[in-house]
């Protein structure tokens, strides 16, 4: 992991769904195919990053142009060898637009899908990483679990609907992942509470925290570090992924609660 001058430009496509598989109850893996004319487009994009993903709606505005609706997933992974694509959904029921559409995906499918160029690292090196998320963090943590190298350490807390929708991370650093179950969200969050209880090893110089969760979980973190821990801004991210009782598009510019 080097820290690269960010490189960023805009790209946007239409994907063909190759193979979908149910990860568990609440988790959705949907596989594009990378066609020969979009391997060059992703060829800058990294696995782990942020995509906007345009769901039909079936209407039409007044010139007869298709609507969209507009939702931010994370590339899970992008595999320009086997020209694969893959984006994990976290299904909650049929009431979100993004989910509806995982749920009834099937090979041969579309969806455009607009994404950035970067070259910008998902998190900068450090010797232990505190990794904090929700159902809606899963693939991104996966895929920053999956970047870390081997000389370091990671303490992973993620908050999923049960048991059964624990998922195995692969890293080559040394991992403690601890699983919370929640199955009502919406309704509140003990993760910002197991959070303040976490010691931080002795001896480490450099520290990174990532969260990303529900707005009032990463607005409560974000103010713990910052105010009770004196954490410098420039090792802590902090985004929310979603608010409670609100769709994205009501809450794009509340979410941006960051701190990196």
């Amino acid at each position: 992991m080097t820290n690269n001058p960010a490189i960023s430009r805009k790209i946007r496509s239409v994907f063909t769904v190759k193979n979908k598989q149910y990860l568990s109850p609440h988790f959705i893996r949907v596989i594009f195919k990378i066609e020969e004319n979009q391997v060059e487009l992703l060829r800058n994009v990294q696995s782990g990053s942020n995509n906007k993903l345009f769901i039909p709606t079936g209407m039409t505005d007044q010139s007869q142009e298709p609507l969209f609706l507009t939702r931010t997933y994370t590339n899970r992974k992008i595999d320009l060898d086997s020209r694969e694509l893959t984006i994990d959904f976290a299904v909650h029921g049929e009431t979100g637009p993004a989910s509806l559409w995982a749920l009834n995906a099937k090979p041969g499918d579309t969806l455009e899908i607009g994404m950035k160029e970067s070259t910008r690292p998902l998190v900068p090196d450090a010797d232990f990483y505190l990794l904090v998320g929700d159902a809606t963090a899963l693939p991104v943590i996966c895929a920053v679990a999956e970047l870390l190298p081997s000389y370091v350490t990671a303490k992973i807390l993620l908050e999923v609907p049960g048991k059964e929708d624990e998922i195995m991370l692969c890293s080559r650093a040394e991992l403690s992942v601890e699983w919370l179950y929640n199955p009502h969200p919406e309704k509140g969050s003990c993760i910002a509470d197991l959070v303040k209880k976490i010691e931080f090893p002795a001896g480490i110089l450099k520290k990174y925290i990532y969260v990303t969760a529900e707005y009032s979980t990463v607005k409560e973190l974000r103010s713990y570090f910052k105010t009770e821990l004196n954490w410098d801004s420039h090792g802590m991210h902090a985004v929310s992924y979603w608010k409670a009782g609100q769709s994205e598009d009501e809450t794009s510019k509340d979410r941006s609660v960051q701190g990196d």
